[in-house]
């Protein structure tokens, strides 16, 4: 690594910052998304902007700015929340414009309807206080739904992977169906299980396959650390299906 490179965070591994600029490593689906971010460029705030290629053949993206953070320690505050879902309104509703026919990275999704992000959540998201300033890591976009992206966003923003208690689970999906503007939060919630089983099942596969960003992924203990927060969200998924009904019928009281 050259002394001005500073490695970013990220299990996938291979990005680097260079002053104002991202250096990352390039795949057979860089060509898709580097279409895809021209295509956005001009019509969504607050994504990279392509600016070539290094001489290690490493594509050069332009920094975003901001506080990014740590899923660990930090929880998304409902201003956060709202403002990441309707960016992403926003980036859904320009996209239906765009189509390609990759090869895109990720795994497919039956019947999909635009070409999405795939992995926004908060260590893809910078902000500053409540306002998005950047999202980032594009590499695994492509061909996705609309309820699926907002499964992921539930997945990681709520987060569901953890338990938080059922009533706090319940009001940020609320959260995410309300900024969004449909679908309903218990649609999201349903939708959660099966986009995470795809997203495990496709990890090793990608991994066997040649993927060196999803072969270090099984380095930090994927699938297994994920597949293990899935078999809690099963546990809990009914109760919280219970906070999110029983608001309902409060309210249609």
């Amino acid at each position: 690594m050259a002394d001005d490179e500073v490695h970013l965070a990220g299990n996938v591994g291979g990005a680097v910052r260079v002053g104002d600029t991202v250096h990352r490593a390039t795949g057979s689906w860089t060509p898709a998304v580097h279409a895809l971010l021209g295509y956005l460029a001009d019509r969504v705030p607050h994504i990279p902007r392509v600016l070539g290629y290094d001489d290690r053949g490493r594509e050069v993206l332009s920094y975003l700015p901001g506080h990014v953070l740590d899923e660990d320690r930090e929880l998304l505050s409902a201003g956060q929340l709202q403002a990441m879902v309707r960016w992403t309104r926003a980036f859904h509703d320009v996209v239906t414009g765009f189509a390609h026919p990759g090869p895109w990275r990720y795994c497919p999704f039956p019947e999909p309807t635009l070409i999405g992000h795939n992995d926004i959540a908060p260590y893809n998201v910078c902000f500053a206080g409540d306002d998005v300033t950047g999202v980032f890591d594009w590499d695994m976009a492509g061909p996705t739904t609309r309820l699926l992206e907002l499964a992921f966003i539930a997945w990681n923003g709520v987060p569901l992977w953890r338990d938080t208690g059922a009533e706090s689970a319940a009001e940020r999906l609320r959260i995410i169906a309300a900024s969004y503007g449909g679908p309903d939060a218990g649609q999201i919630l349903h939708a959660v299980p099966q986009r995470i089983r795809t997203m495990l099942d496709w990890i090793p596969a990608a991994a066997a396959a040649g993927d060196a960003g999803m072969a270090h992924l099984m380095t930090v203990g994927e699938p297994g650390r994920s597949a293990a927060s899935l078999a809690g969200l099963l546990d809990r998924l009914p109760a919280i299906a219970r906070e999110l009904a029983g608001a309902d019928l409060t309210r249609g009281g």
